[in-house]
């Protein structure tokens, strides 16, 4: 093919589409504009949401990725680079797109990255919803209306500019992607149809496990209206087969990832979170007030004026409020003055009108209906989050309500009329920029920081005790928030908690060993550090140093006791009248058997590396400490360790305070030792051999299309 034939091609291929590509140019100039409370490029928008953080990790992503990381598992430089796999539990997809777009697009400027993947996300959100709205009305001035309606929702903007929640806002884009093509596999079983539900579901899968549980059962309660509708006039099972197929293979593509999340989560430290924070008691973010308001205002008084999150008003927002309320008029109390080019799609338009309805309900909340649900659902963790599955309803409602309002009297001055009233009816959910990070600031010290460094941390309960193994300062029902990410960082040591712990071993003669830091200038007068074990005072010491430095032998166990508490107490008072903040330095035990004695991390870092995605270390293990404690996070059957070339023995959790760092029992001698997470194991073989499926039914078709045609021309 010459020059000319290709440029005669690609003019008639724009020429086909052109509509098309003028919604979405139409959509891409509305998603620049509704960022305009991130348009600076050095300064990050967002004091006191997580916006900076997600920053950080595309610029972790793009390390990744130079690493050679496919997909996505490992937060390279999070929790002091031992390998946090924060992609392979909580998000992929955002972080994957936006590490391409840094290192190709905006290679010295993350926060860029950022801004351009949120814009593809509103952008194909917005259009997606318009192709829908087209099928089901017939009216593309009331379509490229409900994609606005939806792009500029006021939870949408919340997302992006509010919370600072990135992946939840990506999600929100590629939900619409999902729900147009069930609905084609549904109405048309075609293979390509499959093949690309398929594929979207996979993409909403790793992008933000909260959007994709509850998009599959409010996409199933509108499959069952439409069904329960159409029941007796256009309804056979084998209809539902493509799209359950579509979401079955969905899930074995991204297996190496839910899998994980499946079966790993219950031993993570945000399952603690989750498991006590009931949805209910966050209903205080959305009073019905608020969530009908036709402006942006916080849900509680404060002296400022302001939500505890600046801008973060969750609301309906009255395009979408009135859209629901005229489908309701019109299918209800009028129901004769519905067109009868909307008759077809009716069954859609009252699933919308439930779907609306129910997740408006849950978002209220008025009665704690979560205390008799299932404990797995309140993985939504706060109400307003329902507010995601308003808007694609009440987005597809605003194209039916445009239709049933002014019949076939639409042109395009409703269109330009349209445009301007959805936009200013979301201009109160554009707070004023507010920060002072800088992005070169940032670009520092890229982390993650606070919950979202510590949610996916692997906390078993400690079952043996080890020499030269620092101890624990949390309890381990912890829950992951701002206040123990203190503890992480400047380790207080925690006063007046009991933390219990195994017995050991017969032969062993335990030793506690204690250094810190004392701030003396908050001590009243006199103060003490007494050590308690099992109520019993066993060492007590004048704090009148700032150097704290003590050992503590412990008492014979009875034999009958499988464990023991350890407290610490300070008797005196503080200036301030806060517990005396001790910076713990070492907190470790000694006088273990070498079968128990480490080799502790602070002593192998040095003596390992990162060779791409593997860590490499050089260890000389002694007769004195037979236990290797590798600067790797450890999760069970997530790592593929080698020792000298070969398979290891299996490796086990070995506390490091808070943390829990992989260990390897080796007789003495010296090894090189290959540390690597790759995830489950077989979960990752599942989801290949699916991938392996999907392209052979894309390819397969076509091959044998191609071979039947050269057999035809040959006879």
């Amino acid at each position: 093919m010459n020059l000319k034939n290709i440029i005669k091609s690609v003019h008639q291929w724009l020429y086909k589409h052109r509509i098309s590509l003028g919604i979405l140019l139409l959509y891409s100039l509305i998603a620049i504009s509704l960022m305009a409370p991130m348009a600076s490029s050095k300064i990050i928008n967002g004091n006191f949401n997580d916006t900076a953080s997600h920053v950080g990790y595309i610029a972790q992503a793009r390390t990744a990725i130079i690493e050679g990381q496919f997909p996505l598992r490992v937060a390279p430089i999070e929790d002091n680079s031992w390998r946090y796999p924060g992609f392979q539990f909580y998000s992929q997809l955002p972080y994957f797109i936006g590490g391409w777009f840094y290192k190709l697009v905006t290679p010295t400027n993350p926060y860029e990255a950022y801004k351009l993947v949120i814009i593809l996300a509103l952008t194909l959100g917005a259009f997606y919803i318009y192709r829908l709205s087209f099928q089901l009305t017939q009216s593309r001035i009331a379509a490229v209306l409900a994609g606005i309606a939806y792009m500029s929702a006021p939870y949408f903007l919340n997302n992006i500019h509010a919370r600072g929640a990135f992946t939840e806002a990506i999600a929100q884009g590629i939900l619409p992607i999902v729900l147009y093509y069930v609905i084609q596999c549904y109405l048309t079983g075609k293979r390509r149809y499959l093949i690309i539900s398929a594929i979207s579901w996979f993409c909403l899968a790793v992008t933000h496990i909260i959007t994709f549980v509850y998009g599959t059962l409010f996409i199933a309660l509108l499959a069952l209206i439409v069904v329960i509708q159409t029941r007796k006039t256009d309804f056979t099972f084998s209809r539902l087969l493509p799209p359950l197929q579509s979401y079955g293979l969905g899930w074995l593509l991204g297996f190496y990832f839910l899998a994980p999340v499946v079966f790993i989560s219950p031993y993570l430290s945000i399952r603690k979170q989750i498991d006590v924070i009931n949805p209910f008691h966050t209903n205080t973010y959305t009073p019905l007030a608020n969530l009908l308001s036709p402006t942006s205002l916080p849900p509680e008084p404060s002296e400022t004026g302001l939500a505890a999150t600046y801008g973060l008003h969750p609301a309906v927002g009255w395009i979408l409020l009135a859209a629901w309320g005229v489908v309701m008029y019109y299918n209800y109390v009028s129901p004769p003055c519905v067109p009868p080019k909307l008759q077809q799609t009716r069954p859609y338009m009252l699933g919308l009108l439930w779907v609306f309805g129910v997740a408006l309900f849950l978002t209220w909340s008025p009665i704690d209906i979560w205390s008799i649900l299932p404990r797995k659902l309140w993985v939504t963790q706060f109400t307003f989050r329902f507010l995601t599955h308003v808007m694609w309803a009440g987005a597809l409602l605003t194209a039916y309500a445009t239709v049933l309002i002014f019949r076939r009297r639409l042109d395009r001055r409703h269109l330009i009329i349209g445009i301007l009233v959805i936009v200013l009816a979301s201009r109160p959910w554009l707070p004023a920029p507010k920060g002072t990070l800088t992005v070169d600031k940032l670009l520092e010290e890229p982390l993650f920081r606070y919950s979202g460094a510590l949610d996916y941390l692997y906390r078993p309960p400690i079952r043996t005790l080890y020499g030269k193994a620092e101890l624990p300062l949390l309890h381990p029902d912890w829950i992951p928030g701002y206040s123990t990410w203190n503890t992480f960082v400047n380790h207080p040591l925690i006063l007046d908690a009991e933390l219990r712990y195994p017995a050991w071993e017969e032969g062993e003669k335990p030793v506690l060993l204690i250094e810190g830091e004392v701030p003396l200038d908050n001590i009243v007068d006199t103060a003490t550090l007494e050590v308690h074990f099992d109520e019993q005072v066993i060492g007590s010491f004048p704090l009148v140093s700032r150097e704290l430095t003590e050992i503590v032998p412990f008492p014979p166990l009875p034999e009958s006791s499988n464990d023991f508490g350890l407290k610490f107490v300070v008797q005196g008072g503080t200036r301030d009248g806060q517990p005396l903040n001790i910076r713990v330095k070492k907190l470790s035990l000694d006088g273990m058997l070498p079968k128990h004695t480490l080799i502790p991390v602070t002593e192998t870092e040095d003596n390992c590396q990162q060779q791409g995605v593997t860590t490499v270390c050089k260890i000389t293990v002694t007769e004195e400490a037979n236990i290797v404690q590798l600067p790797v996070l450890y999760y069970p059957d997530m790592l593929k360790v080698r020792v000298n070339g070969k398979t290891s023995k299996r490796p086990f959790a070995v506390h490091y305070r808070d943390y829990n760092l992989t260990g390897l029992d080796l007789e003495p001698g010296t090894y090189d030792i290959h540390a690597t997470f790759h995830g489950l194991g077989w979960a990752n073989w599942i989801s290949g051999l699916a991938w392996l499926g999907l392209i052979s039914m894309m390819i397969l078709p076509n091959f044998v299309r191609s071979k039947d045609k050269g057999d035809r021309r040959q006879w």
